[in-house]
């Protein structure tokens, strides 16, 4: 699973046969749960998604979370 911080928020995004799926990430617990509101292009590339979920979220960026980065 690819992990993001999406301006201070933990994402996870999974690519499976039908497509990517996105679900939150608790770090703590190493826990993840599914949501299905966040819509991924299946015919975006692993390079592409920090680009989207940035374009997505944005309104969330702050001085102090400006970014979206791959955690892991």
């Amino acid at each position: 699973m690819l992990i993001y911080n999406v301006f201070g928020r933990y994402l996870g995004v999974k690519q499976t046969s039908e497509g990517w799926q996105v679900f939150r990430a608790d770090m703590s617990e190493r826990k993840f749960s599914r949501l299905y509101d966040i819509i991924i292009p299946d015919d975006l590339t692993e390079d592409e998604i920090p680009g989207w979920l940035g374009d997505i979220f944005h309104e969330s960026a702050s001085e102090k979370h400006p970014d979206v980065i791959r955690v892991e």
